[in-house]
């Protein structure tokens, strides 16, 4: 499973919580802390290589020989 998947299914265990919340002050964190899951999965897959592209490529400043 890749970091963005784990994260959205993060935003959604929190999700679950904020259903069951006792009062709207907790509900409002719980949504919070699930927009920051859904916010950090969105950002980790543009950085996330996709199916079929290559590794990066490693690069060096090191002078050449």
């Amino acid at each position: 499973m890749r970091d963005s998947e784990r994260y959205l299914v993060q935003a959604e265990t929190v999700m679950r919580m904020a259903a069951r919340a006792e009062s709207a002050a907790e509900k409002t964190v719980y949504l919070s802390i699930a927009d920051g899951w859904r916010k950090l999965a969105a950002e980790v897959q543009r950085n996330e290589p996709r199916d079929g592209d290559s590794p990066r490529e490693m690069r060096s400043f090191k002078p050449q020989k």
